[in-house]
């Protein structure tokens, strides 16, 4: 995983090809940066952070990581399993959500894991059919509209 780390701004700007979040705005009928209006600029709010903008990654980097995660390199197996197990509330009832990871079942994939993540400009998402060992990775760096629309039609092609 090479061109995965955690980066200050200037480690980012330093970084070539880094792909800056972009945010459309409406009244000017294109995208501009995100980080051009205070209120969206994440690395004013989040301070000095470890995780949510700070972490940058590339989709094969990940898909190392998600292929890493099927043996005990990383972790093992059991302590995964507890990861993806949705959680016993209060109340008795179950969430759907394990250590970090939405759960849940489906009829022709099984059992999957996502996880979602955003910051002003950025929406990404991998889902993890982990029954089928197949993974979707979406890392977008505009937030467009239709992103839950490509996950779907992304879904829709491994079930064929």
């Amino acid at each position: 995983m090479k061109s995965t780390n955690i980066r200050t701004l200037e480690e980012k700007k330093a970084t070539a090809n880094f792909a800056i979040g972009h945010i459309y705005i409406q009244e000017r009928n294109k995208y501009v940066r995100a980080d051009s209006f205070p209120s969206s600029d994440y690395t004013i709010w989040l301070g000095n952070r470890k995780g949510p903008g700070r972490i940058s990654s590339i989709a094969a980097d990940l898909l190392k990581w998600d292929k890493a995660l099927y043996t005990n390199k990383l972790i093992q197996q059991t302590t995964l399993q507890e990861a993806f197990t949705p959680m016993k509330l209060n109340d008795g009832s179950f969430s759907n959500y394990g250590f970090g990871w939405t759960v849940r079942t489906d009829s022709s994939f099984g059992k999957i894991v996502s996880h979602t993540g955003d910051n002003p400009g950025y929406k990404t998402q991998i889902i993890r059919y982990i029954e089928k060992k197949k993974t979707i990775i979406l890392l977008n760096n505009n937030a467009h509209p239709n992103f839950n629309s490509l996950i779907r039609q992304l879904e829709a092609k491994l079930k064929n």
